[in-house]
C-alpha cells in the first residue's frame, strides 16, 4: 500500500530524479493499478520517463491550483511553456531568448515587454517551478541574471516530461469555454463509432507515411544507380589516364637516355629496366636520387677545380707581370729619397743659423751656450714625428723665469702703490671730515649715538659735561692730561647731564641703547675737582651752574697719598688724584699719562683740530709723492715684460722644416710600400705557384673518380647534362607516383562499386518490406470503414459538429468584444491628447510643403530628368510620379554619400576631362539658409563643361560626346586597321626591339658588377629577367612576341601578322573593359601607352648565391635567414639597379643624383666600402649623411666632407669642411677657401 500512497500524493514520480523510487513503484503498479483504474477511475501513465496517476477531481475547487502561481498570467506563461516544449525532443537544448519570443508572438491578451521588470519576474517564477518539478533541467546560466538584464541568456534542456503534465484530452480543447462544453463534448467522443474514426485517422496517417517513405527509398534506389554508373565511367577514365602516365614516364625515359649518352652514369639503365619489368611496383626514388646527387658533386667539384686551376693559372701570369711593375717602382722610389734626405738636412741647418741669429738680437731674453747647442742638436734630429714645440721649450724656462722676475716686481709694486692709495685716501677722508666739524667729539658706539637720538625725539634735555666746563689755570699742562684722561676713562668726560625730572623717562628707554648720566643731586665731597674746572656757561644760567657745580663737587680730589684719603672721599668713591689714578666704586684704575687735551674747554677744542688738519695735510703730501714714483716704476717693468714676450714670439718658426721633413717622410713611406709590396708580391707569386701545383693534382684525382677528362668545357657539358636529368628524373617521380595512385584509385573506385552494389540490395529488401506493410494497411482500412457504415456516425457527427461550430465561435465574439471595447477606450484618450498638436502639425506641415515644391520646382526646371509620362502642370503629380521612378535605385545612400562618390569619380577623371573645362557650381544654397526647415540639404552641385568653345550643360555634354563617339568609331575602316597594323608591325616594333634589346644588355651590366662585389659573407646577387606567359588565348607569350617584333614585316607570314595584330587588340579591349570597371575614363592613346609599354611583358626577379651553395631566388624566407648587413645590401644593390635603369634614359650630360639617410646603417665595412665602389662604377652624384660614415674609402676617388656640430645644444650650428683625395682627408682651412 505504500506505492499506491506515495502515488496518489504526488504528481509523478520522475526516473531522471529518483530511479530507485521509479523502479520500486513499477515492480509494485500491478497491484494498485486496477484498482486505480476500475474504482477509481484514473488513468495510470507507465513509460520510460515517470510513472503517473492522472488524478481528475469531480467538482474543480480555487484551492486545487499551483501553489507557487499567484497571479493569472503566470498560468498563462506555464501553458506556453508547456506549448513551446511540445515542439521540442527529449534532450533537446535550447535558450532563454527562444521561449521569450515564442511567448511574446502567442500571447494576444497584451503587448509582453520583457524590458519590464514585472514581466521577466512571474516568467523567472514559472520557470523555477518547471525546474523544480523535472520539466525543464538548467544546464548554464541563472535566471537572475535575467532578472536584471532582459538580454542575459540561460541554457535550459527540455526532459520530455512536460506532454503528461495536463490530462490527455481526445479533442483540441483551444476549442472550449466553460466546462460544461467539455463535458458535453467528450460525452459524444466517448462512443465506439468515434473510437472507429479515429481509428480511421490513424490508419490513413500511417499509410501517408508509409508512401512517404516508399517514395524516398525509390529515390534512394535511383541516386545509387546513378553513382553505380558514374563510378563505372570513373574507372574507365582512370585506366586512360593511367595509360597516358605511362606514356610520359617512357617520353621521359627516352628523353634521359639522350641527354646521358656523354655521362658515364651507369645507375639510369638499371632504374629504365627495374621501372619497365616491374611495372606499378613499388621503386626507391630516393637511393637513385643519391647516387645522381653524389655524381653530380663530383662532376661539380671537377668543374670548380678545373676552373680554380684555370683561374690559378691566370693570378700566377698577373702576379708576375705586377711583381715586374712594382720593381720598377722601387728604383724610382728609391732615388726620390735620396734627393729628399739632402733637400731635408739643408733646412735644418738653415733653422741652426735662425736660432743663434734670434738670441744674438734678443734685448731681454739671453740663453746660455749649453742651450743654444742642445737646440741645435734636437734640430738636427727633428723628424714628423716630433714635436717643434718640445725644442722651442729648450728656452721656455729661461723665458718663463725671466717673465716670473718681472712679472713679479710688477706685481710687488702694483701691490704697494695700492695699499699707498688706500692710505692716502684714508688720510684724505679723516682730512675732509675733521674740516667739516666745528668740535673734535670723543668716540662712541653705535648704541650710544641711537640712545641719544631717542631723547631728542622724546623730548629729554641733556647736557655733554665735557662742553660745559673748563680749566680754571691752577692745574699745569700735565695735570689738565691727567685729570681729562682720567674722566674720559671713567666715562664722565662724555656722560650726559640729565635733569632730575627725567631720570625715569632717561633709564627707561628700549633695549638696544646705553648711556651714561649724572644727575645733580649727588653727594657733595669737600676736597672735589670743582676747585680746579670751571662751569662754561656764557649765557649766565644759573640752574645750569649750580646742576653743574653739584655734579663737580661730587667727585672727590686727592692731594695726598692713599693712607690720608678723607672720609667723604671714601664714603662716595668717586674720586681721581693728581698723578691721574681714579677710583668709582669698587673699581680703581690708572691712566697712561701720554694723553694730550683736546675736550675741556672750547680753546683746547679749536687748537687741537687746527693741529690734526695741520698734520694729516703733510701726510697727503708726502703719499702723493710715493705714488708718482710707483707708478713710474710699473710702467718701465711693464715695458720690459712686452718686450721680453715679443722677443719669446719671434723665435723661429718650423714651417720650412715641417715641410721638408713631409715630404722625406711622403717619399719614404712610399718606397717602403713598395718594399712591402715587392715581398708581398714575391709571396704572393710563390704562393700562388705552389696553390698551382697543388691545384693540378687535385683536377686529375677529380677526373679519374668522374671518368671524364680534364678538360672544363666536358665537365660543364657534363653538369648541364646532369641538371637537365634531374629535372626529367622529378618529371618521372612525380608521373610514376602519380601512375601508381591511379592504380590504387582504380581498385578504390572498384570496392566503391561493390559496395554500392551491395546497398541496392538493401534498399530494394527494404522498399519490397514497404510495400507489403502498405498492402496489409489498406487492408485494415477498408475493414474500418465498413464497419463505419454499419454504425449511426452521420447522427452523431452532425451534432458533434453543431457543437464544436458554436465552441470555436463564442470564444472570439467574446474576446473581440472585450478588446474592441479596450481598444476603443484607448484610442479615445489618445485622440483627445493628440487633436492639439496635430493642428499645430497641419501648419507646420503646410509650410514645409510649400517650402519644398519651390524646390522640387527650381530642381525640375533644370531639366536633368528624363520624363518618360505625359507631364501636367500639377506639380505633386510630378513629383509623385519622379519618386515613383527613382524608387530604390540608390539604396540607402544618403545625400551626402552620392555627392561624395560624385566628386570622387570626377577627380579620378579629371585628367581626361581637362580639355571640356570641367566647372562644379552650387545651387539652391539660399534654401539651406532659410530658417532650417528640411531635414535633407536641399544644396546642388551643377556641372557644366565647355564644348567647342561653348559652355554647356554636363547632361548635353555627354550626348554630344557619345555622337562624337560613334561617328569615330564608324571612321575606323578596314584601311585604317590595315594602317595599323603596318604601323604596329614597322614603327613601333622597331623601337620596343631597341628597347628591349638595351634592357637585356643593362641586365647583363648590373649582373657584372654585382657579380664583382666581395662581400665579407661571399653573397652575390643578380637579376634575372623573365618572361610572361600568355593570360588568354589569343594573346602570346612574351618571348613569342618578342620573337615576332624582332622580323621585319616584309618577311612574315600573315598568319604571323594575324597574331600579332590579334595579341594587341586583346590587350587593348582588356585594358578598355578593366578601365571601364573600374569607373574611369581612358583616351585610346592612353591605352596604347600601357598596352605597349615592354616592361610589363617582363618581370625581375632577384637571385642570391653564397659560397659553396646553388643559386635560388631571393624570396621573403631566403630574406629573413640573412644577417643585418646582408638584408642592407640585398635591398641597396636592387636599389641603385632601379635607379641606374631610371637615369639610364637621361641625356648624356644629366647628373646622376642619389641621396640617402642614414646610408649604409647595419652593414659592415667591408661590405660598405663594396657599396661606394658600386656608387662609384654606377657614376652617382651621391649626397648622403650619417652618423658614423666618413666616406674615406680608397673604392671612392674624391669627395667633399661636411661635420656638422652642434656643441651643448647651442643655437647654431658650426660646419668644418674635409676633402678626401682618395688617399688623404684634410681639413678645409679658410686661406684653401680663398685660393679655392
Amino acid at each position: 500500500m505504500r506505492a499506491l500512497e506515495i502515488l496518489l500524493e504526488r504528481r509523478w514520480i520522475l526516473k531522471s530524479r529518483e530511479k530507485e523510487l521509479y523502479y520500486q513503484i513499477k515492480d509494485e503498479l500491478g497491484t494498485v493499478k486496477k484498482f486505480l483504474m476500475e474504482k477509481l477511475g484514473y488513468q495510470v501513465i507507465v513509460n520510460p520517463y515517470l510513472v503517473k496517476v492522472e488524478k481528475m477531481p469531480a467538482t474543480p475547487e480555487n484551492w486545487m491550483g499551483i501553489q507557487e502561481f499567484t497571479r493569472k498570467i503566470e498560468y498563462v506563461f506555464f501553458c506556453m511553456i508547456l506549448m513551446f516544449l511540445e515542439e521540442k525532443e527529449a534532450e533537446e537544448q535550447f535558450v532563454l531568448s527562444e521561449l521569450t519570443e515564442y511567448i511574446q508572438g502567442q500571447y494576444r491578451e497584451e503587448q509582453i515587454d520583457w524590458t519590464v521588470y514585472q514581466y521577466r519576474r512571474h516568467l523567472i517564477k514559472v520557470i523555477k517551478y518547471c525546474v523544480n518539478c523535472g520539466i525543464l533541467n538548467l544546464n548554464d546560466g541563472s535566471e537572475e541574471n535575467f532578472a536584471r538584464d532582459d538580454t542575459s541568456e540561460v541554457l535550459y534542456e527540455n526532459t520530455g516530461v512536460s506532454r503528461y503534465f495536463m490530462k490527455n484530452f481526445t479533442q483540441d480543447i483551444m476549442g472550449y469555454t466553460t466546462p460544461e462544453d467539455q463535458a458535453e463534448k467528450e460525452s459524444l467522443s466517448d462512443s465506439d463509432t468515434v473510437k472507429l474514426k479515429q481509428r480511421e485517422v490513424e490508419i490513413k496517417s500511417q499509410l501517408e507515411g508509409l508512401k512517404k517513405n516508399i517514395t524516398g527509398k525509390q529515390r534512394q534506389e535511383e541516386e545509387k544507380k546513378e553513382k553505380y554508373q558514374e563510378t563505372e565511367q570513373k574507372i574507365q577514365l582512370q585506366f586512360q589516364k593511367n595509360e597516358m602516365l605511362w606514356e610520359e614516364i617512357e617520353n621521359s625515359l627516352e628523353y634521359m637516355e639522350e641527354e646521358m649518352a656523354g655521362v658515364p652514369f651507369d645507375e639510369f639503365a638499371f632504374m629504365k629496366k627495374e621501372l619497365t619489368e616491374q611495372k606499378g611496383e613499388q621503386y626507391s626514388f630516393q637511393a637513385h636520387s643519391e647516387l645522381l646527387k653524389d655524381y653530380m658533386t663530383k662532376v661539380r667539384l671537377g668543374k670548380t677545380t678545373l676552373e680554380e686551376e684555370k683561374g690559378c693559372q691566370e693570378r700566377y701570369s698577373r702576379f708576375l707581370q705586377e711583381l715586374d711593375s712594382y720593381q720598377e717602382e722601387k728604383n724610382k722610389a728609391e732615388r726620390e729619397v735620396l734627393q729628399y734626405e739632402n733637400q731635408f738636412h739643408e733646412v735644418k741647418q738653415e733653422t741652426i743659423e735662425s736660432v743663434y741669429r734670434w738670441e744674438k738680437e734678443n734685448a731681454e731674453l739671453h740663453l746660455q751656450s749649453d742651450l743654444l747647442q742642445e737646440m741645435a742638436r734636437e734640430i738636427e734630429k727633428y723628424t714628423t714625428e716630433t714635436d717643434y714645440w718640445n725644442i722651442r721649450g729648450l728656452a721656455n724656462g729661461e723665458f718663463e723665469r725671466k717673465s716670473q722676475e718681472l712679472s713679479g716686481k710688477v706685481l710687488q709694486q702694483s701691490r704697494e702703490l695700492s695699499d699707498r692709495r688706500l692710505e692716502k685716501d684714508g688720510i684724505c677722508e679723516e682730512l675732509e671730515q675733521w674740516k667739516n666739524q666745528k668740535e673734535p667729539e670723543p668716540e662712541r658706539s653705535e648704541a650710544v649715538e641711537k640712545n641719544r637720538r631717542l631723547l631728542k625725539e622724546k623730548g629729554i634735555p641733556y647736557l655733554q659735561l665735557y662742553k660745559v666746563i673748563d680749566f680754571d689755570g691752577k692745574l699745569d699742562e700735565t695735570q689738565r692730561a691727567y685729570l681729562e684722561e682720567a674722566l674720559l676713562h671713567m666715562g664722565i668726560l662724555d656722560a650726559l647731564i640729565v635733569p632730575e625730572e627725567y631720570r625715569e623717562q632717561a633709564l627707561a628707554l628700549d633695549a638696544g641703547v646705553c648711556d651714561r648720566y649724572i644727575f645733580s643731586d649727588a653727594a657733595y665731597v669737600r676736597n672735589n675737582i670743582m676747585d680746579f674746572l670751571d662751569v662754561d656757561n656764557e649765557e649766565g644760567d644759573i640752574l645750569l651752574y649750580q646742576n653743574v657745580s653739584r655734579i663737580l663737587t661730587a667727585i672727590g680730589w686727592k692731594e695726598q697719598d692713599e693712607e690720608t684719603i678723607s672720609e667723604s672721599i671714601e664714603k662716595n668713591r668717586t674720586w681721581i688724584d693728581k698723578r691721574g689714578n681714579y677710583g668709582i666704586g669698587i673699581i680703581e684704575g690708572t691712566v697712561t699719562k701720554n694723553y694730550t687735551p683736546c675736550f675741556i674747554g672750547a680753546y683746547a677744542r679749536e687748537q687741537y683740530r687746527i693741529k690734526k688738519i695741520q698734520e694729516l695735510e703733510a701726510e697727503c703730501r708726502r703719499l702723493e709723492d710715493t705714488i708718482q714714483i710707483a707708478e713710474d716704476e710699473i710702467t718701465q717693468l711693464k715695458q720690459r715684460k712686452s718686450c721680453l714676450e715679443t722677443e719669446w714670439k719671434s723665435f723661429p718658426k718650423e714651417q720650412d722644416l715641417k715641410v721638408a721633413a713631409k715630404e722625406l717622410e711622403k717619399k719614404t713611406n712610399i718606397l717602403e710600400e713598395i718594399e712591402c709590396k715587392v715581398q708581398i708580391q714575391k709571396g704572393i707569386v710563390e704562393k700562388e705557384r705552389k696553390s698551382l701545383d697543388a691545384v693540378r693534382l687535385r683536377v686529375q684525382e677529380v677526373c679519374q673518380k668522374c671518368y671524364l677528362p680534364p678538360r672544363l668545357d666536358v665537365f660543364t657539358e657534363a653538369e648541364e647534362s646532369l641538371t637537365e636529368y634531374k629535372e626529367e628524373l622529378m618529371k618521372v617521380q612525380i608521373s610514376y607516383g602519380n601512375y601508381r595512385n591511379g592504380i590504387s584509385s582504380a581498385k578504390v573506385q572498384k570496392e566503391y562499386l561493390e559496395g554500392i552494389d551491395a546497398d541496392l540490395d538493401d534498399i530494394r529488401y527494404d522498399l519490397n518490406h514497404m510495400i507489403r506493410n502498405e498492402r496489409e494497411k489498406r487492408g485494415s482500412l477498408n475493414s474500418v470503414m465498413e464497419q463505419l457504415a454499419l454504425t449511426d456516425y452521420e447522427e452523431i457527427r452532425e451534432r458533434l459538429e453543431h457543437c464544436i461550430e458554436r465552441l470555436e465561435k463564442l470564444p472570439s465574439e467574446i474576446e473581440a468584444s472585450v478588446t474592441q471595447s479596450s481598444h476603443l477606450e484607448t484610442k479615445e484618450k489618445q485622440f483627445i491628447e493628440k487633436l492639439g498638436d496635430i493642428e499645430v502639425s497641419v501648419g507646420k506641415y503646410r509650410q514645409q510643403k510649400d517650402r519644398f515644391c519651390t524646390a522640387f520646382e527650381m530642381e525640375y526646371q533644370l531639366g536633368y530628368v528624363e520624363c518618360p509620362f505625359a507631364v501636367s502642370d500639377d506639380a505633386e503629380e510630378r513629383a509623385e510620379k519622379i519618386c515613383r521612378m527613382f524608387m530604390g535605385r540608390f539604396g540607402n545612400k544618403r545625400h551626402s554619400e552620392i555627392l561624395e562618390n560624385l566628386q570622387n569619380v570626377y577627380h579620378m577623371n579629371r585628367g581626361y576631362l581637362l580639355e571640356y573645362q570641367v566647372t562644379l557650381q552650387s545651387l539652391f544654397e539660399e534654401l539651406d539658409e532659410e530658417s532650417g526647415v528640411f531635414d535633407t540639404s536641399m544644396r546642388r552641385i551643377d556641372i557644366s563643361a565647355k564644348y567647342r568653345g561653348i559652355t554647356i550643360k554636363f547632361k548635353e555634354l555627354i550626348a554630344r560626346m557619345k555622337e562624337d563617339a560613334e561617328v569615330q568609331r564608324r571612321l575606323l575602316s578596314d584601311k585604317d586597321r590595315e594602317l595599323f597594323e603596318d604601323i604596329l608591325a614597322n614603327t613601333i616594333s622597331k623601337k620596343i626591339r631597341g628597347k628591349i634589346q638595351a634592357s637585356k644588355r643593362w641586365v647583363e651590366k648590373m649582373n657584372t658588377l654585382m657579380e664583382s662585389m666581395k662581400t665579407s659573407s661571399g653573397l652575390t646577387l643578380s637579376l634575372r629577367w623573365k618572361n610572361k606567359r600568355a593570360e588568354k588565348e589569343e594573346q602570346l607569350d612574351t618571348r613569342e612576341l618578342v620573337e615576332l617584333l624582332q622580323k621585319d614585316a616584309e618577311i612574315m607570314r600573315p598568319e604571323e601578322a594575324q597574331q600579332l595584330s590579334g595579341h594587341f587588340r586583346s590587350k587593348i579591349e582588356e585594358a578598355r573593359k578593366s578601365a571601364n570597371d573600374l569607373g574611369n575614363v581612358q583616351s585610346f592613346h592612353a591605352i596604347m601607352r600601357n598596352v605597349l609599354d615592354y616592361r610589363q611583358w617582363f618581370e625581375f626577379q632577384l637571385e642570391c648565391q653564397k659560397t659553396g651553395e646553388k643559386k635560388r631566388e631571393l624570396t621573403d624566407r631566403v630574406f629573413f635567414t640573412f644577417s643585418g648587413g646582408e638584408k642592407a645590401m640585398s635591398m641597396y644593390v636592387p636599389l641603385f639597379s632601379a635607379v641606374v635603369a631610371k637615369y639610364a634614359g637621361a641625356r648624356q650630360d644629366a647628373p646622376y643624383l642619389i641621396s640617402l639617410d642614414e646610408a649604409f646603417a647595419g652593414v659592415d665595412e667591408m661590405n660598405i666600402r663594396d657599396m661606394f665602389r658600386l656608387m662609384v662604377e654606377f657614376d652617382f652624384n651621391f649626397m648622403i649623411n650619417s652618423q658614423i660614415l666618413w666616406g674615406d674609402y680608397d673604392t671612392v676617388p674624391a669627395l667633399a666632407i661636411y661635420q656638422l656640430v652642434r656643441p651643448e645644444n647651442a643655437k647654431y650650428v658650426t660646419v668644418i669642411r674635409y676633402i678626401w683625395n682618395g688617399n688623404i682627408k684634410s681639413m678645409v682651412t679658410e686661406k684653401d677657401l680663398s685660393h679655392g
